[in-house]
Formats: C-alpha cells, sequence, structure tokens
C-alpha cells in the first residue's frame, strides 16, 4: 500500500485544512499520513484527522519515508521539512498564494524535485503561470477542484439550530476574521443597508489565531452591534448557511472560494468580490451577485438588487449538482 503524507506547517481551521480533510476521507488503498511542525497547531482540527491518517509532528529528530509527499503549503517554511522525509514524489498543492518574498519558489533548488503542482481552479493555474516562477512550473500544473462532501454538508444543514432570522435580509460570512477576507467592504456594505433602512442580521463563522488583528476587526463592527454576530469558529456551518439569504465573501483575492461551492449545495447565493475566481463559480445577477473590490461607493447601486432579487437567485440554483468522481480519479492518477 502506497504511503502518502499530506504536510502543512501549521494546521488551523481554514479552506485550506477542509479541502484535506474532505480528500483524505474519500481516498481509498493508500496508507495516509497527515504532517506538521508548529506547536500552535489546532489540536481540535488535528483529531479530526485521525479516523482516516496518521498524524504526524515533524521535530528535529523526526525522518520518514513517504512514496509520495504532498506539500499543502506556498510557504518556503514548508521546505524546513525537505530533508527529513525520503519520497519518491512531491508534489505541490496550491490553495492559495504567498507573497513573492515568502514563496516556496524562492529556493531554486527545491523546484527541482517538484514533479507535480495541483492547482484548485483554472484561475489559479493562470495566476500561477502569471508570475516570475512560471518557468519553474510550467508543464507541470495540473487543475483538480476541491472534493466537497456533499453527503455530509447537507446532513449537517438540517441538523437543528435557532437563528434570528426575521428579517427583510439574513448574511452570512464564513471565514478567518481577518483584513484580507474583506471585512473593511463587509462594514461598508453595512452601513449602505443601513442607511438605506434595510433590518439585517450578519453571521460572521470563524476566528483568527491573530487574537489582537481578530479583536481590532471586532472592535470596529461595534457601532454595528446589533445586526452582526460573532460565532468564533463553528464545526457545523452549514446549519447557519442553510437559513441565510446570502453567503457574502468580499476578499482581496481568492484561488477557490470552497465556501461559495458549499453555500450553493445549499441552494443559497453568493454576494462576492471581482476577484478573478469569482467568475468561475458565480453568474453575476443569475447565482449570485459581483461588486467591485476597490469602487466600494458602487455597492449603493446594488443595495435594491441585493434585497429585491434573493428569491430569483435561490430558485436559479435549485438544479446545482456538484460531483467529485473526476477529482477522485485525478488525484488517484498523480498519487
Amino acid at each position: 500500500m502506497k504511503k502518502v503524507m499530506f504536510f502543512r506547517p501549521m494546521f488551523y481551521i481554514g479552506g485550506t485544512e477542509i479541502a484535506i480533510l474532505s480528500l483524505i476521507r474519500n481516498l481509498q488503498g493508500y496508507e495516509i499520513y497527515v504532517g506538521y511542525t508548529d506547536d500552535t497547531s489546532d489540536n481540535d482540527l488535528l483529531d479530526q484527522y485521525r479516523p482516516y491518517a496518521k498524524v504526524v509532528k515533524i521535530d528535529d529528530n523526526y525522518t520518514g519515508e513517504m512514496d509520495t509527499l504532498v506539500i499543502c503549503s506556498p510557504y518556503k517554511s514548508a521546505l524546513d521539512i525537505d530533508d527529513k522525509i525520503k519520497r519518491n514524489k512531491t508534489i505541490l498543492w496550491f490553495h492559495h498564494f504567498g507573497g513573492r518574498e515568502s514563496s516556496i519558489f524562492t529556493d531554486d533548488s527545491f523546484s527541482d524535485v517538484i514533479d507535480e503542482v495541483v492547482a484548485v481552479s483554472e484561475t489559479c493555474k493562470k495566476i500561477m503561470l502569471e508570475q516570475d516562477y512560471a518557468n519553474k512550473v510550467k508543464g507541470k500544473i495540473k487543475v483538480i477542484y476541491n472534493i466537497i462532501d456533499v453527503k455530509d454538508i447537507i446532513e449537517k444543514s438540517n441538523e437543528e439550530v435557532i437563528l434570528d432570522t426575521d428579517h427583510q435580509l439574513t448574511l452570512v460570512s464564513v471565514g478567518r476574521v481577518c483584513y484580507e477576507k474583506g471585512f473593511e467592504r463587509q462594514l461598508m456594505l453595512a452601513k449602505l443597508l443601513k442607511k438605506h433602512n434595510i433590518d439585517f442580521k450578519w453571521y460572521i463563522i470563524g476566528g483568527n489565531y491573530y487574537k489582537d488583528v481578530e479583536m481590532e476587526i471586532k472592535i470596529k463592527y461595534e457601532e454595528l452591534e446589533d445586526n452582526f454576530v460573532f460565532t468564533g469558529f463553528l464545526n457545523n456551518p452549514y446549519n447557519i448557511i442553510k437559513q441565510c439569504d446570502y453567503l457574502v465573501l468580499l476578499s482581496d483575492n481568492e484561488t477557490w472560494g470552497l465556501v461559495l461551492t458549499e453555500a450553493k449545495i445549499l441552494g443559497v447565493p453568493c454576494i462576492v468580490t471581482d476577484f478573478e475566481v469569482a467568475y468561475e463559480q458565480i453568474l453575476d445577477n443569475e447565482t449570485g451577485i459581483i461588486l467591485s473590490r476597490d469602487n466600494i461607493e458602487s455597492y449603493a447601486t446594488k443595495i435594491d438588487q441585493i434585497v429585491n432579487n434573493k428569491k430569483l437567485y435561490k430558485n436559479n440554483l435549485k438544479g446545482f449538482k456538484w460531483s467529485n468522481e473526476k477529482t477522485l480519479k485525478r488525484w488517484a492518477k498523480i498519487l
């Protein structure tokens, strides 16, 4: 049985960690390991991997042998384990981009040992090929969409939870509480809704391992504290998402908005910013609304559309289906 390790320096709940969990739950015929180095990794999250994989802390004394090492981080800190794990194949799985100065590709020698690069969307591949390291990965990139456990999402969405949904709009955002996820844009949209006398409730699901940043953002929202509910991280966000009118994601950028696909599975339209992959996931004015990242003032022109078209967008999502069959075949081929 082939031995495969999925490595990430630090595990803290986010889209990447969910994608890894969903994949290893569905892989058959492998001896699977999950490796990490950072002591601040979320132990509760690591416990979720243990039914499907051997979870390994890679310290200074660790040495191991794998058939395949899958590196699930774009940062050069992932290189710390290069000489600790002997393997026949190295796959780099790109879920998001680090800054050029912190990228794994700052180490020219390591680029030579990467056999395959998996991008989670066509947009992700396109952006990679536009970078100055493109010559190092050209010809190695394959696009493989994430595994999404539809059955699990639907089952969890049916778990009972009591929400305050007696409003003109009920919104939800899921993800790290950080500036790059667009919290200043969310606040501007909220102020515009308030200015237009729209009665709304907005649930924010997620936290941040940088607690000072999380608190700084929450303080900015205090003026609208009656409209916002910060839940922190939840193991099950789906029973909240299902009851909302929109999933809102106003990020600076995304390589694949996993939560957007999850929302669509539950029949919930999305309000997103115009990062490139948004157009790969959302049909503007059909399955959601795409807003400008830069022209926040333009949001005022979208208020009526947001309030009045929510039922139309929900109806347009009734036929949405997601299949993992091709994804599993592609992973089997490269593993």
